[in-house]
């Protein structure tokens, strides 16, 4: 308690400058609120959306932050965006044009203090000469602001996007080469599908060989027939040649029997022959159709290839195409509504911000009495020092 005595007795001798001090500052602080103009301000809030990867994964699965993260790093990164120059010159440039003013880039990060509590960003746009100019203020530059996130978020997608669009036409052409070389190949040799012709030719060899076959046992037995028929014609007239001496109306008889046998043997015989003919013919056409059939079996290696190839190129096709709609609508769902969203727009303030003069007067008041004290100790320590070095009087000096 000893030791602060001295200290209290300092600030009580020169408590008037203490307290003069404060009334200056108290008063000016007085003076300058009360003069200030009034100050609006306004409030957007928005939430992050915990989206889809904006990455396009060709071959290799990617791994993936979890929604925390995401939702974290986004608002990170929007609240860099907002305090971005090239946001603050377009949204300054629009402001200029639509109301006249004079905004700098510098004015609209100033005005902007964001902050992010869990999922949600608050962005309050403070210090704001009028009502209205603190409401566009605050949409025009979440808007750009957005747009230019979206755009730098989306470069990947859309850099993707191009790739597999050239990717796409590329494969076009591959495929358009790949069946070009197929129908090539299939009207060379006169082809629609090798197997169901190689099945249809097989079928038909079957059909004609059992034809043949018929055919043949057909000419068997009509030969047979004849043969026998002939024989018993001849049988006939011998037997008529013999009794003709004897029984002249019967060996006429004998004879116009043998003479009907010989015309079915005649008969019999042309049939053969036009059998004959066509079992000829059936032997051609197997012939014919096994050639054909061992031709496309021997090209079925040709053909195998040439499938393949239009397949596999309809495959690859299909699956970038696939993967081009998937960057196109990741694409537009990030430029048009991706990452973040105004949950509560700003509205136009119908009264200016309330003006922080008790709270500037108080802190005010406690830096003028903390100076005050400062400034009592040390000239009390300057006058000490003063009478510490002044040099001693003579008697004379003294009398005088």
């Amino acid at each position: 308690m000893g030791e602060i005595k001295p200290y209290v007795q300092i600030v009580l001798k020169r408590f008037w400058l203490i307290a003069l001090l404060v009334l200056v500052t108290v008063g000016g602080i007085y003076a300058i609120e009360s003069t200030r103009p009034p100050k609006y301000q306004a409030t957007v809030r928005l939430q992050v959306l915990a989206v889809e990867p904006e990455d396009v994964a060709l071959f290799t699965p990617l791994r993936y932050p979890n929604t925390a993260e995401q939702i974290k790093r986004t608002g990170i990164e929007f609240m860099d965006t907002l305090r971005n120059r090239d946001v603050a010159w377009e949204t300054a440039r629009q402001i200029n044009e639509e109301l006249g003013t004079n905004l700098t880039a510098d004015d609209i990060i100033k005005a902007a203090w964001p902050g992010m509590g869990g999922e949600f960003i608050q962005v309050t746009y403070v210090n704001i000469e009028s009502a209205t100019l603190a409401k566009r203020m605050a949409d025009v530059h979440i808007q750009k602001a957005l747009e230019h996130y979206r755009r730098e978020r989306t470069r990947t997608i859309t850099e993707a996007r191009i790739f597999i669009e050239k990717q796409v036409q590329e494969q076009a052409e591959e495929l358009s080469k790949a069946r070009d070389n197929l129908r090539k190949f299939l009207l060379k040799y006169n082809l629609t599908d090798i197997r169901r012709e190689a099945v249809s030719l097989q079928d038909q060899i079957r059909a004609l060989q059992l034809e043949r076959d018929r055919t043949q046992i057909e000419i068997d037995r009509l030969s047979t027939r004849a043969r026998v028929t002939r024989e018993k014609a001849k049988a006939l007239r011998e037997e008529a040649t013999r009794v003709r001496a004897q029984d002249p109306d019967r060996a006429d008889y004998l004879t116009k029997q043998a003479d009907a046998l010989e015309d079915e043997a005649l008969a019999d015989e042309v049939t053969l022959a036009s059998q004959r003919t066509a079992l000829t013919s059936y032997e051609h056409l197997i012939t014919q159709y096994k050639n054909r059939l061992a031709e496309l079996i021997g090209l079925e290696g040709e053909y195998d290839a040439l499938v393949n190839a239009v397949k596999k190129a309809e495959d690859h096709h299909a699956f970038l195409v696939d993967k081009l709609n998937e960057a196109k609508t990741k694409e537009a769902q990030a430029l048009h509504n991706g990452y973040l969203r105004v949950v509560e727009p700003a509205r136009e303030p119908v009264q200016p911000a309330p003006k922080r003069t008790s709270r500037l007067v108080l802190y005010g008041a406690a830096l003028a009495a903390m100076l005050g004290i400062i400034l009592s100790l040390v000239l009390e320590v300057m006058e000490r020092l003063s009478v510490r070095v002044r040099p001693p009087t003579s008697s004379k000096q003294e009398a005088l």
